[in-house]
């Protein structure tokens, strides 16, 4: 009930600009109608007084002072290495320092020309100009402000800067030459750093839009789908632990030590990092057998993510990464446990089936709606290569250690990209349809309707075996 009226008080305030002052009464004036009211009002109260704070903070998050097109000098730092594109390359950057220090903090997007490349943990020295986005691109200029970007820098070779190198190998970095050793140039080793660590730099063109036409993107970009697939193997592998005593705890104690070695292999992204927040607290939450407790335990950590930024709840990673867990906790595991047999090898295989096509139909609305694209080819072939990725992912994951499994990941991703290349070439495999917030609100209340019931009915059920348990006990 929390997330809810949080998450419309941002809503609220990011489409009605309303005086900080104003905000902050109306916080004050509900806070003690919390403690004055009755029971029934005092509800009431608490709900709006939600609303008030989540309009309150997005309203202090507003940047109104920034010096586009002044010369500025400025030590940025870049965050992700640089993506090839349509003759040029992007990259993101943080700004570590500027005579401007308003803007200290705040990230730009970082373009070069096709020749000009950096990584991950670079600095960058240059005097130069922020750039505003352009007004043409209305919509994504708001979302590129909602994720934090301030504006574009570019440089080229006709720019003059000091550029200072990664003085030490991260364990990213290490991770990206490992694997860059183990398999050899093309397409099926820029699949392969994008799916396993997250490095996207070697994708060109033509394999970004095979995939995003026949409606995988989703694997290239490690997020919440990926952190799913080594969730769920860790726990099966880890499922001998529960003949111990305490095994419980201690499996999820090391599932999430290692979850999170996983995203420090990935560079530790925005994206990675929030999947695993989540998916370490659905850990612990798992062990306590009880359905509901996940969902309230996601719900928690959505409300802490978006109170330190309210931002997050229009970064499309965010919101893709939150539907695709909260479809999991909802549908994938309680179809899971109806589906579980005994034979272990059938329940990885049932498990990823699940996995893939709940999180597909979840996030499929949002995709719509922001990328103007569906692709129904995508809910046929998501099964196949999100039984693939398991085996790239893993495999890959295991190259990092041993070489002598290279040739495996490189098979499988090989394989994978001729399915989304089938699946490409298609002619009714994708349809490009924008769908309005309205439309795709609506596809989502009415999940919510059917959602809603029959969870009310799993909640009353565990509760009362728990309850008998307890009696049974005593």
């Amino acid at each position: 009930m929390v997330v809810a009226p949080f998450a419309a008080g941002i809503l609220f305030a990011d489409a009605v600009t309303i005086p900080l002052w104003l905000a902050l009464l109306a916080s004050v004036f509900t806070l003690v109608g919390v403690i004055a009211l009755s029971k029934w009002w005092q509800n009431v109260a608490v709900l709006a007084m939600i609303f008030a704070i989540g309009s309150l903070l997005h309203g202090l998050s507003y940047r109104g002072d920034i010096p586009y097109d002044k010369p500025l000098s400025i030590l940025l730092k870049v965050e992700s290495s640089s993506a090839e594109r349509k003759g040029y390359t992007s990259a993101e950057a943080k700004i570590k320092a500027c005579d401007n220090s308003s803007i200290a903090g705040c990230r730009v997007v970082l373009w070069g020309d096709s020749l000009t490349r950096f990584c991950a943990g670079d600095h960058l020295r240059l005097t130069t100009t922020i750039r505003p986005f352009k007004s043409k691109q209305e919509s994504y200029a708001r979302l590129m402000h909602h994720r934090g970007f301030i504006g574009s820098v570019s440089v080229g070779r006709n720019t003059n800067y000091e550029y200072i190198p990664t003085e030490r190998e991260s364990l990213h970095d290490w991770a990206v030459g490992r694997l860059q050793r183990a398999v050899g140039e093309g397409d099926a080793r820029a699949t392969l750093l994008a799916m396993t660590i997250g490095e996207r730099g070697e994708i060109s063109n033509e394999l970004r839009q095979n995939y995003s036409t026949s409606g995988a993107s989703h694997l290239l970009a490690v997020s919440g789908l990926h952190i799913g697939i080594v969730f769920m193997l860790i726990n099966i592998m880890l499922l001998p632990l529960l003949l111990l005593r305490y095994g419980n705890a201690l499996r999820s104690v090391l599932a999430v030590a290692l979850i999170w070695l996983y995203v420090w292999l990935c560079g530790l992204s925005p994206s990675a990092v929030r999947a695993a927040i989540m998916f370490s607290l659905l850990q612990f939450s798992l062990s306590s057998l009880r359905d509901y407790a996940s969902v309230n335990i996601l719900a928690g950590t959505a409300f802490v993510m978006l109170a330190f930024d309210t931002h997050l709840l229009f970064d499309i990673s965010f919101q893709l990464s939150f539907v695709a867990v909260a479809s999991i906790v909802l549908w994938g595991v309680p179809l899971y446990r109806l589906c579980r047999t005994r034979f272990a090898a059938l329940n990885a295989l049932t498990g990823t089936l699940i996995v893939g096509i709940v999180s597909t139909l979840a996030t499929m609305p949002l995709v719509t709606n922001t990328f103007s694209v569906v692709a129904p080819i995508g809910i046929l072939i998501n099964p196949v290569v999100i039984a693939l990725a398991y085996v790239v992912v893993m495999a890959g994951i295991v190259t990092l250690a041993t070489p002598l499994v290279a040739p495996v990941a490189e098979f499988a991703v090989k394989l994978q990209n001729c399915v989304v290349e089938w699946a490409a070439t298609l002619p009714y495999g994708h349809f490009e349809v924008a769908i309005s917030d309205g439309v795709m609100w609506s596809i989502y209340a009415v999940f919510a309707v059917i959602t809603i019931p029959i969870w009310l009915f799993v909640v009353k059920d565990e509760r009362e075996r728990d309850n008998e348990k307890t009696r049974f006990t005593k």
